[in-house]
């Protein structure tokens, strides 16, 4: 051995797996259940990691810890170490998700609850009865850096930029439909005129409250103008606004035919040319390998790859054909 090379026989790399943990609670209490030590071991261990390290490490703070300048650094190399060391362990034994204990925290607007998570919760706890799942809301601008606290296992929404670090596996493409109550007298034989969608007032599905979304950056280059009357917090409320008023709602068509029955709505093609967009799921690279990762997320994607076609194609599916219609 070298006189640089570091003597590991007199490391205890067990220390890295309550660094992760650390990093992951932000809290020691919360970190000791997480390894299913107690509170005094994991201070210990914590005290043999900052003379290892030559750092602090974490400092006390109110609610719990804050990782020092030379944890942040560290974080992301000792997650990649470990993730490899499971992804090699996990080669000796096969995965079955029957036996899996362990809780996904999920980022997802009420929006990627209701289309994507919902669905398949039944196969999943009947899959893996072990799973828990944390779902909380997310901010597009700092999910990366939700990721990199480990705050997140996984996030679903639309995310076309993130650092190599993250990872974003397509699940569909989805677009805007027009939504009015049934009976609606400005929807004629499942369309609404240009005129009639600019002159009724409209609700609109804004989380910060701001009356101006993709529809509008669509109106501005034909110099027209719409009345935003009434603006929601969460899709899962439009439609019940829509359905009791006679004002119009652009929704995402996955979420408004599921919804069209429930809220007695019908749906019609908007009338004029708004973008689609990708739905994702998206993980951090350096657990992707983990067998546990990839179960769910091929649940997940391969649902939907399932649902591509028929019931969201206007052609297909009785449920559709009626809310389309207006009957």
């Amino acid at each position: 051995m070298s006189m640089h090379e570091i003597d590991l026989s007199r490391t205890d790399l067990n220390l890295l797996v309550v660094f992760d943990a650390l990093m992951k609670e932000r809290h020691v209490g919360r970190a000791a259940a997480r390894l299913s030590l107690s509170q005094s071991a994991t201070s210990h261990a914590l005290g043999r990691l900052r003379n290892l390290l030559g750092d602090q490490l974490f400092v006390r703070h109110p609610k719990g810890v804050v990782p020092t300048i030379r944890a942040r650094d560290l974080a992301e190399a000792v997650a990649d170490l470990l993730a490899r060391a499971r992804a090699i362990v996990a080669l000796q034994s096969p995965f079955s998700p029957a036996s899996l204990t362990r809780t996904f925290t999920i980022g997802a607007t009420d929006y990627g609850v209701f289309v994507v998570l919902a669905p398949l919760l039944a196969r999943i706890q009947t899959e893996a009865p072990g799973l828990d799942l944390r779902i909380l809301p997310i901010d597009a601008g700092r999910i990366a850096d939700d990721f990199d606290r480990g705050d997140l296992d996984f996030a679903i929404g639309n995310f076309p930029k993130m650092p190599h670090r993250i990872e974003a596996l397509p699940l569909f493409a989805e677009r805007f439909v027009g939504v009015v109550r049934r009976g609606h007298p400005g929807v004629v034989g499942g369309e609404m005129s240009l005129d009639t969608f600019i002159e009724t007032p409209h609700a609109l599905v804004s989380f910060r409250g701001d009356p101006h979304g993709r529809v509008d950056d669509a109106l501005e280059p034909l110099g027209l103008r719409r009345r935003v009357a009434v603006t929601v917090a969460h899709f899962l409320a439009m439609p019940f606004v829509i359905g009791a008023s006679d004002m119009v709602g652009v929704l995402a068509e996955r979420a408004a035919v599921r919804m069209a029955e429930t809220a007695e709505l019908s749906l019609f093609q908007l009338p004029i040319a708004v973008p689609p967009w990708d739905v994702h799921l998206v993980r951090g690279r350096q657990l992707a390998d983990r067998p546990e990762v990839q179960w769910f997320s091929n649940v997940l994607v391969g649902a939907q790859l399932m649902s591509r076609t028929g019931l969201y194609s206007r052609a297909r599916g009785a449920a559709k054909e009626e809310a389309w219609s207006g009957t």
